[in-house]
């Protein structure tokens, strides 16, 4: 999936594909890191609303 847009990748998450989904979280680790300030909670919560937006897009 590396080759794979972050367009394509929402498409595939939002049918259902989990690979893809984490895939698109793997990419902006970095991102996400940054912004959670090294606190956890806030972590895994900018990473459910990452999900959240995946699933309520219109592609």
């Amino acid at each position: 999936m590396r080759n794979k847009s972050l367009y394509e990748l929402g498409e595939l998450a939002q049918k259902g594909n989990e690979m893809a989904a984490l895939e698109i979280i793997e990419r902006k680790k970095n991102l996400i890191k940054k912004y959670s300030y090294k606190d956890e909670d806030r972590y895994q919560y900018i990473i459910l609303k990452i999900l959240e937006g995946i699933k309520n897009y219109k592609f």
